[in-house]
């Protein structure tokens, strides 16, 4: 009886070591856990017992290391728990699956309130808790990290200047804003598709319409601003187009204070997300994007009236025919001559500018109307007048000039007749010998052909 004692004694003062050590552990708060430390105690324990391997025949001996070993076992899932990646909803689980309630306050949750879970009869729940707290943390990480890059994204505006005149704010590119909007639009997806996204779906789904409405506004915001620079130079920089146009100018006029208001905004807050996000700015823009579209077609139908009644300005782009008909100069004609009429490099000017009195063509060759051409009234009117002069000067030039090939020297026929002229000449004269030569033959002449 007393070795049988004496046995039990040993594997006693064993317990009564883990004991006293859990004891003291569970006086500890949850924030002052140290792991390491409580493994080392526990594993000098279980070394002591493993000595005392000759006693496992005694049933107490099994018990005793049962319970040493679940409580080493508890240990790195501890460990786990104590992870930063853990909140409020994963204690939650955790107590579900442990079937206890605790209060969580760090000023009193001890250690004793842990080990009385037995946390080593539900490792795989527990390990199955702390992975997904830790690919949850992941996802709080990213959409933290994107929601800090949104609030520094600021836009790059400039001072848009005609001259010397300052026509308010633009925006400068966009194209970072639309690369990031690119990349960051990846990552929601691949939060979408995880798993783990439960928590924050909501979140989430908030971030993929902002993106997306960030993404929309600025494309409409670049559409809205290069129509508006186009038509601001027309509108504003022209009495003459305003005079022509009135109702679109007055409608131009509105579009260009909205347009100001927003600039004026965008210029006292430059955030990104705040600019897109500002109350109706989305649908503003869509408003003034389909009246700057009302007014470009108005424009272009008056475009085509013009080119109806002069075809020849089919031949110029609406910007070059914009700038003819935006000004009262005649002489700005000039610069487009060359595609309006074949190898005409300018008209010839009669003074004060007030009538177009002949022609210049690229090799300086010149030819004066026989009836100068007054400037008055539109553009299309007086450019109408000058190409009917044109081709009936043209004719009598070249009736002339043939009339006088068989009068002059041919040296002198060509020196005194313009290019054309002495082609088409030579080239009629040449015609009516050769038929008279065929005529002369078939009336007998057998020597017409020497």
């Amino acid at each position: 009886l007393e070795s049988e004692l004496k046995k039990l004694a040993q594997v006693y003062a064993v317990y009564a070591e883990q004991a006293d050590s859990v004891r003291q552990f569970g006086q500890l708060l949850w924030s002052e856990l140290d792991v390491d430390s409580m493994m080392d105690g526990t594993q000098d324990v279980l070394t002591k017992l493993h000595k005392l391997k000759h006693l496992k025949s005694l049933p107490v001996f099994e018990l005793v290391e049962k319970d040493v070993q679940g409580f080493f076992n508890s240990l790195p899932l501890m460990k786990d728990l104590k992870s930063e990646a853990l909140r409020k909803r994963h204690w939650g689980e955790l107590m579900e699956v442990t079937g206890q309630s605790f209060d969580m306050d760090p000023k009193t949750f001890t250690l004793g309130s842990m080990f009385a879970m037995q946390l080593h009869k539900f490792g795989d729940q527990i390990g199955k808790i702390c992975n997904a707290a830790v690919k949850e943390l992941t996802i709080e990480s990213e959409l933290k990290k994107l929601g800090d890059v949104w609030r520094e994204q600021r836009f790059s505006i400039a001072k848009y200047m005609k001259g010397t005149e300052d026509r308010g704010w633009v925006l400068r590119a966009t194209e970072e804003i639309n690369v990031l909007l690119e990349d960051m639009g990846l990552n929601l997806q691949s939060m979408m598709a995880s798993p783990f996204v439960r928590p924050f779906l909501t979140e989430v789904r908030a971030w993929e319409q902002r993106l997306s409405l960030i993404g929309e506004c600025i494309e409409v915001w670049m559409l809205v601003q290069r129509k508006w620079m186009y038509l601001e130079s027309i509108f504003v920089g022209s009495d003459d187009i305003r005079l022509q146009l009135p109702q679109e100018a007055k409608r131009f006029d509105a579009i260009d204070v909205a347009w100001a208001k927003i600039m004026n905004e965008t210029a006292k807050n430059t955030s990104v997300l705040e600019a897109c996000s500002a109350d109706g700015r989305l649908a503003t823009l869509q408003s003034l994007s389909e009246q700057l579209e009302t007014c470009q077609k108005s424009l272009s139908e008056y475009l085509d009236t013009k080119r109806c009644a002069f075809p020849r300005f089919f031949f110029i782009s609406d910007d070059e025919l914009l700038s003819i008909l935006g000004t009262s100069d005649p002489t700005c004609v000039q610069e487009h001559m060359l595609k309006l009429f074949d190898n005409c490099a300018q008209l010839k000017f009669g003074r004060g500018n007030k009538s177009v009195v002949g022609m210049v063509s690229s090799e300086k060759e010149t030819f004066d109307f026989r009836t100068p051409v007054p400037i008055e009234g539109a553009v299309e009117s007086w450019m109408t007048a000058v190409e009917g002069e044109m081709r009936r000067t043209l004719f009598q030039i070249t009736k002339e000039g043939a009339f006088y090939y068989a009068k002059l020297a041919r040296g002198k026929w060509i020196l005194d007749n313009l290019g054309m002229v002495t082609l088409v000449g030579s080239q009629v004269w040449w015609t009516w010998e050769t038929e008279d030569v065929f005529r002369r033959v078939r009336d007998g002449n057998k020597h017409a052909m020497k």
